[in-house]
């Protein structure tokens, strides 16, 4: 009985793993492209533009001293993976990196 639960359930964890491992890794990617994308100068409309095409990314803005800052991140793979980008007072990037 045990062998017969271990042959079922054995693959169908292993496939689990592997199609969270893909998932874990695309958002990865989808973010660190993205994040390279934006170069001092870029509009903040651009940015948001870009980052509406993400398919495992979500971001959020916040408020900053002299500007704004966009958070982009993934729920796929736990936000261990980020991209924070600095906006400067007239909504152009200032800074954007990939942590």
């Amino acid at each position: 009985m045990i062998r017969r639960l271990v042959k079922i359930i054995l693959p169908l964890a292993v496939i689990a793993l592997l199609v969270a491992g893909f998932y874990w890794n695309e958002a990865r990617k989808e973010i660190q492209f993205l994040c390279g994308n934006f170069e001092k100068g870029v509009s903040e409309q651009s940015v948001i533009r870009q980052l509406e095409t993400g398919h495992f990314l979500r971001y959020h803005s916040e408020k900053i001293p002299f500007g704004k800052r966009i958070i982009v991140d993934s729920a796929y793979n736990f936000s261990m993976y980020k991209c924070t980008i600095d906006f400067d007072a007239e909504g152009k990037v200032e800074e954007a990196h990939f942590e």
